[in-house]
């Protein structure tokens, strides 16, 4: 999270994307819609680590150097996983679109249409309304976020940060779910060491001070991956 901005934050807080699900964070998205990148406007900004790391990274641009130009550029078999919010509703600047090309932050953290109705009139409080509950009471917002519908491997989702990379990404030449067209495998260690954006903000700090009392009580919200306490990358 870009430090000082973390009241404007679209999600907020633990926001990690290390591995592309674009098909099964779909299927999960219900009836929300999907905004795009132009929905993440804080995170993608200049000098907000998480999406300066984003933009470094293949998954940034994956449909464009793998599919654009070529006879799979729609084939869904690769849609899949080089593209976003395929077969899912899409926002009304993208409402002709079949699908967003790329892995999007979406892809991973689930459609944004519910995080700008909340961040943009909290019980329709209006605009101030989220800006204050960050301030007041971080850990409620937090669950509202997730509410809202934000996924995050090993807290919200899949289990674990391996088990949703695991979905577009194999360690077997001998997968059954590979794709044909490459014999590259993961390494989920070396993988996580590379595509890790994760930053911490204010309720990671107040996160890390709960009581065990409270600790249960917001275990909903709570990292539940050992691969979520691994620190930070510094920056």
């Amino acid at each position: 999270m870009l430090r000082g901005k973390i009241y404007k934050s679209l999600f907020g807080g633990l926001v990690i994307s290390f591995c592309s699900i674009a098909f099964a964070v779909s299927a999960n998205a219900g009836e929300a819609k999907f905004e795009s990148n132009a929905g993440c406007k804080c995170h993608m900004s200049k000098g907000c680590f998480e999406g300066e790391e984003y933009k470094e990274r293949l998954h940034s641009n994956t449909w464009e150097k793998r599919l654009q130009g070529t006879a799979d550029e729609d084939n869904p078999a690769c849609l899949k996983c080089h593209a976003s919010a395929v077969d899912a509703k899409i926002g009304k600047k993208f409402k002709d679109k079949k699908y967003l090309p790329n892995v999007q932050c979406e892809a991973c953290h689930g459609a944004g249409e519910n995080y700008v109705k909340l961040k943009k009139n909290y019980q329709g409080k209006g605009k101030d309304a989220f800006k204050e509950l960050l301030k007041n009471d971080p850990l409620l917002a937090r669950k509202e976020q997730y509410s809202a519908g934000l996924i995050v491997a090993g807290i919200s989702g899949p289990s674990t940060v391996k088990e949703q990379c695991l979905k577009c990404h194999w360690e077997t030449a001998d997968d059954k779910n590979k794709c044909p067209k490459t014999d590259k495998v993961m390494d989920f260690t070396e993988y996580f060491k590379k595509d890790d954006h994760r930053d911490e903000d204010s309720i990671d700090l107040v996160i890390k001070k709960l009581s065990d009392a409270d600790k249960k009580k917001w275990a909903d919200i709570l990292p539940k991956d050992d691969t979520l306490y691994l620190p930070y990358r510094k920056h």
